[in-house]
């Protein structure tokens, strides 16, 4: 029998090294540094996803292009009120949000290295770069659904906010937190009225999440085969940055209806409208909008509307929660 060589017992001491790091997740590491970094990508989104809601949940009697909701926004209502109102709740939920996202993806990917190192044959490791490519998109699916569940309430009080104004006349109280609230609770059902859009905001995210990690992780890997090797702080850029243009490009249609679910019941709260699928006044289902939508002037188009400024946005955005992330999983 071949006795190894110290170089040959020093690789494989590495290895083994680096395979027990992998499969160490610290929760509290992972949730601080995915709450971090969700704060400063929605910072940095959340004005352009006000106008992006506004345009996605426009009256048909009133159609504006990105520039005009852009201008009528800041000469209206100014910076603040305008482009970041409704900030307070989304910030926390991004909080929240990537923290889940984070850790559910973290534990699902330990999860399936665990089982496929079971059943692999001896001297045949994984890591979790060497995982196979679907299990990274089973893990980003599992992340969203995790997510979809406390993103929901949060969204909801989000983009009805970000549409209030809209809808709000100058000489009355501006809606607050509290208010909406109470006014969704009453109106509804009860509590389970802040989880209204849960249908579409789980198709979204499962499938959204999936393809946003999965392209980050395929890109990585693409730029470690890059020669000469490319900065590593410019590959977690541009990585993010392109994980997020596919996620929001994949997804869009499905965010744009859950807009308008989300965002119908302040919009038309005369409605007198009773839709099949939910039997409430002033409510409206996946279905119901999606008919609606494409049955305006434009047709499928509507279904894309506040796209550019979404991807315009999601840039800075992505590149900033992944870059930060791994920059505060390096250093802490």
């Amino acid at each position: 029998m071949e006795t190894p060589n110290a170089n040959q017992y020093i690789a494989f001491s590495d290895e083994a090294i680096t395979h027990h790091e992998h499969l160490e997740t610290n929760p509290l590491k992972e949730i601080t540094c995915g709450a971090v970094s969700g704060m400063l990508g929605k910072l940095v989104e959340f004005p352009f996803d006000t106008i992006k809601v506004r345009l996605q949940s426009a009256p048909e009697a009133t159609p504006l292009r990105t520039v005009q909701m852009i201008r009528f926004t800041y000469y209206n209502e100014g910076i603040i009120n305008g482009f970041y109102k409704g900030l307070k709740a989304p910030l926390i939920g991004a909080c929240v949000e990537t923290a889940v996202l984070f850790t559910s993806y973290n534990y699902s990917s330990n999860f399936f290295l665990n089982q496929l190192n079971k059943s692999a044959s001896q001297g045949h490791k994984f890591t979790t770069e060497s995982l196979p490519f679907w299990t990274k998109c089973v893990s980003g699916g599992f992340a969203g659904f995790m997510a979809s569940f406390i993103l929901t309430p949060i969204e909801l009080i989000k983009c009805q906010l970000q549409v209030s104004n809209l809808v709000t006349k100058t000489n009355q109280k501006s809606v607050s937190y509290f208010s909406l609230i109470k006014h969704i609770v009453k109106q509804e059902r009860g509590v389970l009225g802040l989880w209204n859009g849960l249908s579409s905001t789980l198709l979204r995210e499962m499938v959204g999440t999936s393809i946003w990690f999965s392209t980050y992780e395929f890109i990585n890997d693409q730029f470690k085969k890059h020669k000469p090797p490319i900065h590593e702080d410019l590959q977690l850029l541009i990585s993010g940055a392109m994980a997020g243009i596919t996620f929001n490009f994949s997804v869009f249609p499905v965010d744009t209806i859950k807009s308008n679910i989300q965002t119908y019941d302040i919009l038309n709260s005369g409605s007198t409208t009773k839709y099949p699928s939910t039997k409430k006044k002033g409510s409206a289902g996946f279905t119901e909008i999606t008919k609606m939508l494409l049955a305006r002037p434009g047709g499928i188009k509507n279904l894309y509307s506040g796209l550019s400024i979404t991807l315009i946005r999601c840039i800075p955005a992505n590149a900033l929660i992944f870059y930060s992330y791994e920059i505060l999983k390096r250093n802490f």
